[in-house]
């Protein structure tokens, strides 16, 4: 399983593609509808070949021949299937507007590192993969990568044999999206990541490992491995005097058993290189949508901690986070008002902020025309880390404000209460 796959656009270093002048950090401005509920959609016969592992559900409009395993649900030929193959349908056309026409001639992408943004390729030749394509950004970034000129292309794609999509960054998976005039082919034994949306067929050969999404207008044919990874959007750290307070958020898990805190210190003289476990939460199984953890590591002496994530699969397998840092017992070097927890949340969140000395602090919401609906802390404090508590239960749905204010310190966040 791979896990937990600035800001810029890369110049690109063969005249295939072109960049459209338009950019995308919000995940939800590419909709699949229900299509986005299914590992695979076909828009007539879905084929999963012997041995291929299909981690999620899939759906076929005219039927499905299964001779591998799924864990998920199979829309065999009913009206769930037609609809997804309808939403399909939708977003296919829109994401084929999405970019500027383009007559250069296609190449191999192989050996390029981009960030996000829409990149286009025309409408005569395949656009193909040799070597490795990194795709590199934030969690946030999006990456459509199309074919053709209007919304009836017939451009195809086309991987050679170990070829790999790599992540680079924060960036995720999910946010990938490859959207093909006619044709889609995996090469044997590569590595591709991504929702692949083609005017005609997809094709996964043996061996093939595919992180994302197969959805053809016609056939879809599987017969590799089809995992969508535990993909971590973010994981912090924050003091709040004798305690860490750990948080971390998903944006899509598949057969996860749940996670492993672990935890190392440096006491400022010697760093014990060995990590403890120190508790588990447990993870949801399979699941398309943002999920949201957290974990509090209580009871510790003055120090530096460092905390990773051993998240473990339900058949046994593991990996491991990037480690992140946090000072018990010493004045924080600096102001800080730290991003609220959950974001979206629904009644009440956490917020987390830091003071480097002795303050008298002011942490209040506002609504977006400037009113005030709650003051959460209106007193001096000694420096240190602290947590605060909003509750919106008496709020409508929507995007306020958190402002700071402490001496010559002053910070503003957004946060969202979404019921």
């Amino acid at each position: 399983m791979y896990l937990f796959g600035a800001l810029m656009i890369v110049a690109l270093m063969m005249p295939a593609l072109v960049i459209s002048q338009s950019v995308f950090t919000n995940p939800s401005a590419v909709s699949l509808g229900t299509a986005a509920n299914y590992r695979a959609v076909s828009g007539t016969a879905l084929s999963i070949g012997t041995g291929c592992a299909i981690t999620g559900n899939v759906a076929g409009v005219t039927g499905i021949t299964n001779l591998g395993t799924v864990s998920g649900t199979q829309d065999n030929a009913n009206p769930n299937a037609t609809t997804a193959k309808s939403d399909l349908d939708a977003a296919f056309a829109e994401l084929m507007l999405r970019a500027v026409d383009s007559t250069l001639t296609v190449v191999d992408m192989g050996g390029m590192t981009l960030g996000r943004g829409i990149y286009k390729a025309n409408a005569s030749g395949t656009l193909g993969l040799t070597g490795t394509l990194t795709l590199t950004g934030t969690a946030t970034d999006i990456f459509i990568i199309r074919t053709g000129t209007s919304v009836t292309p017939g451009t195809s794609l086309i991987t050679a044999a170990s070829s790999i999509v790599t992540m680079g960054g924060t960036a995720l998976a999910s946010n990938v999206y490859w959207v093909i005039g006619t044709s889609s082919e995996m090469g044997a034994t590569s590595t591709f990541k991504g929702s692949i949306l083609s005017g005609t067929t997809v094709l996964q050969n043996a061996t093939v490992s595919f992180d994302g999404r197969a959805m053809g207008k016609t056939t879809v044919t599987l017969n590799g491995t089809s995992v969508m990874p535990v993909e971590l959007v973010s994981f912090t750290a924050s003091s709040n005097q004798k305690s860490t307070n750990l948080h971390w958020t998903t944006a899509t898990e598949v057969n996860n058993f749940g996670f492993e805190i672990e935890r190392t210190m440096d006491n400022g003289q010697l760093t014990i290189d060995q990590w403890n476990k120190v508790g588990f939460v447990e993870g949801n199984g399979t699941t398309n949508s943002p999920k949201n953890n957290s974990y509090s590591d209580n009871n510790l002496t003055s120090g530096k901690y460092s905390y990773r994530l051993k998240q473990i699969d339900r058949d046994g397998k593991f990996e491991y986070s990037q480690s992140v840092e946090v000072t018990i017992g010493q004045a924080p070097k600096e102001f800080a008002l730290m991003q609220n927890y959950p974001n979206p949340f629904n009644p009440s969140t956490t917020i987390n902020y830091q003071l480097p000395v002795n303050s008298h602090i002011s942490l209040k919401v506002y609504d977006m025309l400037g009113n005030e609906v709650a003051t959460l802390v209106n007193q001096t404090k000694e420096a240190g880390s602290y947590t605060a508590k909003f509750d919106g239960s008496q709020l409508s749905s929507g995007v306020y404000l958190y402002t700071i204010n402490a001496g010559n310190f002053s910070t503003t966040k957004k946060l969202t209460l979404l019921k």
